[in-house]
């Protein structure tokens, strides 16, 4: 089991490292282009390559004012609140089953070492 670890370990090292130089390559590329949009893509081409710069603003609303204007430009999307989920699952699990669907999401792990 130790040798799984010590190799997970080095493994995510190295993955942050890695990770670490792509993200200042990243950034020299988009100093050097200087994408001129707020918000878009731009595609440039040189010397044997195509780069695409994207710009995206995030953007939060105020619910009580956008209600308060009467305006109209939002999407209301359904989301489950997990634990009143969980309490229907334990009462009524026939109600849950017919309009919830679930499957097993990526299984994470943590490795940390101990000195």
């Amino acid at each position: 089991m130790k040798e799984l670890c010590d190799s997970y370990l080095a493994a995510k090292a190295m993955e942050v490292s890695a990770k670490n130089i792509r993200i200042k390559a990243e950034m020299a590329l988009i100093q050097a282009i200087g994408p001129k949009k707020l918000e878009g893509t731009e595609t440039h081409a040189t010397d044997g390559f195509k780069i695409s710069v994207t710009s995206k603003l995030t953007r939060k609303l105020d619910f009580d004012s956008y209600v308060g204007l009467g305006l109209d430009f939002v999407d209301m999307v359904p989301k489950i609140n997990l634990a009143n989920l969980r309490v229907y699952e334990k009462t009524h699990p026939e109600l849950v089953a017919v309009c919830v669907t679930s499957k097993p999401a990526k299984t994470l792990i943590k490795v940390t070492e101990v000195i």
